[in-house]
């Protein structure tokens, strides 16, 4: 009798404790730069990413570099059929926010408890500036939204963004 107690005492606790996990708001910012090769070649993944998760998770493509104009970012979302809404960041608002320094570079974020659950590359496909593997041998983002999804939080916190560098020298400030 105590056994069978224990267990639905338990069982109510994980219940208790995923559905308190499921109403956190959590949302994915992805930095990005429309002429950067590495952004061209990881967007098919974010849409796949995206199309997976993006009914229960936000997603949130950032411009921050002021060379990103809205024409060329418009024909960045339409060459690479991105869904997931974006917007600039000419201020680099979110860019300091989260301290992101690397197109791409994505930081899974809980806007619930204020908490970074992932912050990085979306994937492995180039390990250094311009060096590129064959395949993806690791999908980190993935990884983590699919722990996020099932009450666990991802394995791997934080990897290195390999891409092209934010330039904090040309916000809208710099230019006024």
């Amino acid at each position: 009798m105590k056994l069978i107690r224990t267990v639905m005492i338990m069982t109510y606790l994980i219940g208790l404790a995923s559905f308190l996990r499921g109403s956190d708001s959590i949302t994915v910012y992805i930095f990005m730069l429309d002429e950067c090769r590495i952004c061209q070649e990881t967007a098919p993944e974010l849409n796949r990413i995206y199309n997976e998760f993006g009914q229960k998770i936000g997603f949130l493509g950032l411009f921050p570099n002021f060379s990103s104009k809205p024409k060329g970012i418009q024909a960045f979302k339409n060459k690479y059929d991105i869904q997931f809404k974006t917007k600039t960041d000419y201020y680099k608002t979110l860019t300091k926010k989260f301290d992101a320094s690397v197109l791409p570079e994505v930081v899974v974020y809980n806007e619930t408890k204020n908490t970074i659950l992932y912050r990085g590359a979306i994937n492995d496909l180039f390990y250094s500036q311009g060096k590129r593997r064959h395949f993806v041998q690791h999908h980190y983002l993935h990884n983590a939204l699919t722990a996020i999804i099932q009450g666990q939080l991802p394995v791997v916190k934080e990897t290195k963004p390999t891409g092209c560098f934010i330039n904090f020298n040309d916000s809208l400030k710099s230019i006024n």
